[in-house]
């Protein structure tokens, strides 16, 4: 019945816990080794543990650069975007960071997003997708 998915989403959205600003050092070790491993010497200025549920939850971190990074707590990067001077190429996948220097020499990664595969935005402001695996899959316009 309709009522039992309206009651189902309201049930759903109120077992989400609200988001909130934590310490650096609350954060787990895996997630601030990937932050000093890519970013080495960047202040981390700001951490949100962001809920999607009672007990699932990522960290919404920002850097004094200017980066903002979205990690799972395993220290996995779901999100990377900076975009005023760029994202690492040491977080980006080889294969990805070859096909952006080959076709798009000039050009800046400043976003990537991973989720089945990886979404790429280069400061031209074309977008690239590629599949899990880091092979070139479309143009995203």
């Amino acid at each position: 019945s309709v009522f039992a998915v309206v009651f189902g989403l309201f049930t759903a959205a109120s077992c989400e816990k609200p988001d909130e600003v934590i310490v650096v050092e609350s954060l787990p070790r895996e997630v601030i080794t990937l932050v000093q491993t890519h970013f080495p010497g960047v202040e981390i200025v700001n951490v949100i543990k962001d809920y999607s549920g009672r007990k699932s939850y990522d960290f919404e971190i920002s850097l004094k650069d200017g980066t903002r990074l979205d990690v799972l707590k395993n220290g996995q990067w779901k999100e990377v975007s900076n975009y005023k001077k760029g994202v690492p190429s040491s977080i980006i996948p080889a294969s990805i960071l070859t096909y952006v220097t080959e076709n798009h020499a000039e050009a800046l990664v400043i976003s990537i997003d991973r989720e089945r595969g990886y979404d790429v935005e280069l400061n031209t402001g074309m977008d690239i997708v590629f599949d899990a695996s880091g092979n070139f899959s479309r143009y995203d316009y």
